[in-house]
């Protein structure tokens, strides 16, 4: 009996205990919960605790809605100049005054924008689509070029919902 005994204790002594082990997991848990709270707070100026109304802020984000109504323009696959081996694929959305130009261009004009979007893209360089603002950059010239394609409807504006370099 004392050798089974002293068996048991030594089989039973190897591990940790299970409110040890419990503790440990609460304690990293507990951790993870303080970063990730920590990560996520908005920055605001000083620790002070600055009181913020959700008033303003709401009507800070219904101003940047689009007020329009948007054209998705599906993906677009193109060869950037001076390049055969890479190439970008973008999708767009086109912002227009009302849903009476929005129907007119998907159901009239979609295939010369399609084109119009496809020659400016193959304009540019890889070099230069990967450059800072580049994108920004683009969207300006878009509006541009596509504001000649659509006579009479008013471009608003030119969202990328996709724009990948390969």
């Amino acid at each position: 009996m004392a050798e089974e005994k002293d068996t048991k204790e030594a089989k039973g002594g190897k591990g940790i205990s299970l409110p040890v082990l419990l503790g440990i997991i609460v304690g990293v848990l507990v951790v993870q919960g303080g970063l990730l709270f920590w990560l996520l707070r908005p920055s605001g100026g000083s620790a002070g605790g600055q009181h913020l109304s959700a008033e303003p802020v709401q009507a800070e984000s219904a101003a940047e809605v689009p007020t329009g109504v948007i054209v998705p323009v599906e993906d677009l696959v193109v060869n950037p100049r001076g390049s055969s081996s890479r190439y970008v694929l973008v999708a767009l959305g086109l912002e227009v005054e009302n849903a009476k130009y929005a129907e007119k261009v998907r159901q009239e004009l979609m295939i010369p924008v399609r084109d119009r979007i496809m020659s400016v893209v193959s304009s540019y360089s890889i070099e230069e689509l990967q450059a800072n603002g580049a994108r920004d950059s683009l969207r300006v010239r878009l509006r541009q070029e596509l504001s000649n394609v659509l006579p009479g409807i008013r471009l608003r504006n030119v969202y990328f919902s996709k724009f990948v370099i390969q």
